[in-house]
């Protein structure tokens, strides 16, 4: 077995924990270079044995110093001390810029829209993180919207997450569970199958009531007993007065209100997680008296309520109200109501603002998860449909102004978002069926300009630059088609040239 000398016993530790702690961890984790936020916490160990090592050696430059001039200890003190400020001052000089937060309240401005998107006593259903600290912040320490609970679907795995939510939160009233905490304690129905289902729909209530039946188990081979689901296609009854009282579905639908919604799963589906039995849950004693919305068009929750959701900009409002959602295309919506909460309820004031640092981790969020161009694209395109371009076009013109070139580029295949540039291609595609001719081309002119610098780049790469190129080339070419279709014939055949002189340049 190896040994250690017991000399250097110490330094062996401290240089394994070194070790262990700093490019093991990396090793072990094998994390990509870009992460949803700062992974530092990951490397704690590392840092401290870091530090270690620089106060031996700081010790051992003054010792080295102090013995070549003994009696003059204290300006050694002193002189090795400024020679050792420069290594901090190095770090801070080379590295401040890439972590500085001055004037960056983006977070907390998104977080105000999330739950100002809810109504009065709401409840919002997050998915992650990320979509929910900046939320608690937001309540706890700015007190915005404490009257809306803030439901994780990431920790509804938990029983005392759960727990909490039996318990009023600030201005947030509890929710009405009933499943009690032996069914949905830790270790407990993580996932529950469905049994026994024949396609009939059956009342939700029924459903839970077998559910919580501790007599109703399903026997499964082994002889053992569990809970169950019994049924796929779940019925929900609707209040239609509370509906439209509590501002869950606009006037404007009123005569749309269904006496029942029927929740239908997927016959694929065999199981449900515990989020979904505790959402199930929630709906059985659910009288429609305050707005559920979600964010993700309802993420992982699979138990039908992605059919019934209404788009309210920054998140989805459960509605009894069948309607088809897609990534620009907001479906039945109010249009009107959309437009003036998009001027009136929502903030843009950091996101425009300039003077701080807009890096990768901002180019991800309002570029890539939830992008704000797609935000206000979709909200233009609903105005379309409800025949007021007057008001769409000027939704775009916003989506200029609030959120600017300056900060998000229009073109961002190089940091891996291509979804937005297809958003910017729309908007042109927008401007020019709405007459804005002017505005259409001067977009058009700048975002080709952008995506012909990128297709340039990618295509002297060969093979590995093959998929960026690949994708520069058809929002670019998408566009020229574009110009020509709208009658901006000039633009479309210069586009079209210079892109068929990149191609024979490169051949």
């Amino acid at each position: 077995m190896f040994q250690f000398d017991k000399d250097k016993r110490g330094s062996w530790i401290v240089f394994l924990m070194f070790f262990m702690t700093g490019i093991a961890i990396v090793l072990y984790l094998n994390q990509p270079p870009y992460q949803v936020r700062e992974r530092d916490y990951a490397y704690a160990g590392s840092f401290y044995m870091f530090a270690i090592w620089i106060g031996l050696g700081v010790y051992a430059i003054y010792k080295w110093i102090a013995d070549a001039l003994k009696g003059r200890e204290k300006v050694v003190a002193i002189g090795t001390g400024v020679l050792c400020l420069g290594v901090p001052a190095l770090m801070a000089e080379e590295n401040w810029d890439d972590h500085n937060r001055s004037n960056r309240y983006t977070a907390v401005e998104m977080a105000s829209n999330y739950l100002n998107s809810v109504g009065p006593n709401g409840l919002l259903i997050t998915h992650g993180d990320n979509d929910t600290f900046p939320l608690w912040y937001a309540q706890e320490v700015e007190g915005i919207r404490t009257d809306v609970r803030v439901v994780n679907t990431s920790l509804l795995g938990t029983d005392w997450y759960i727990d909490q939510m039996k318990w009023a939160c600030n201005e947030s009233a509890p929710l009405p569970l009933t499943v009690p905490q032996s069914q949905y304690l830790y270790g407990t129905n993580e996932f529950v199958t469905i049994q026994y289902d024949d396609g009939s729909p059956m009342f939700l209530h029924d459903v839970m009531e077998v559910f919580k039946d501790p007599k109703m188990k399903a026997v499964f081979e082994g002889g053992g007993k569990y809970d169950f689901i019994c049924a796929r296609n779940i019925v929900m009854p609707v209040n239609k007065e509370n509906c439209l009282k509590y501002g869950i579905v606009p006037e404007k639908f009123a005569d749309e209100i269904p006496e029942h919604i029927v929740l239908t799963m997927s016959k694929d589906k065999n199981y449900l997680s515990k989020p979904e039995i505790f959402l199930l849950d929630l709906l059985d004693g659910y009288n429609w008296d305050r707005p559920i919305n979600v964010l993700n068009q309802g993420g992982d929750l699979n138990i039908g309520i992605k059919d019934y959701l209404m788009y309210d900009g920054f998140s989805y409002r459960f509605t009894p109200i069948k309607n088809k959602i897609s990534s620009t295309d907001a479906g039945k919506v109010d249009a009107l109501q959309l437009y003036e909460d998009m001027k009136t309820k929502y903030k843009w004031d950091a996101l425009k603002s300039s003077g701080w640092f807009v890096d990768y981790q901002n180019y991800y969020t309002f570029l890539g998860v939830m992008g704000q161009r797609q935000l206000y694209l979709t909200v233009a395109n609903a105005l379309i449909d409800a025949g007021e371009d007057e008001k769409a076009i000027e939704m775009m013109d916003l989506c200029e102004e609030n959120f600017p070139e300056s900060n998000f580029p229009l073109e961002s295949i190089s940091i891996g978002f291509s979804g937005n540039d297809w958003m910017v291609a729309q908007m042109i595609e927008n401007y020019y069926y709405l007459g804005a001719q002017d505005k259409a081309h001067d977009m058009a002119v700048r975002m080709t300009d952008a995506l012909m610098e990128a297709a340039s780049f990618y295509i002297k790469w060969g093979g590995l630059g093959a998929n960026e190129f690949e994708t520069a080339g058809r929002v670019y070419l998408y566009i020229a088609d574009v110009c020509k279709q709208y009658g901006d014939k000039d633009l479309s055949d210069t586009l079209n040239a210079s892109f068929d002189a990149l191609l024979k340049s490169a051949q």
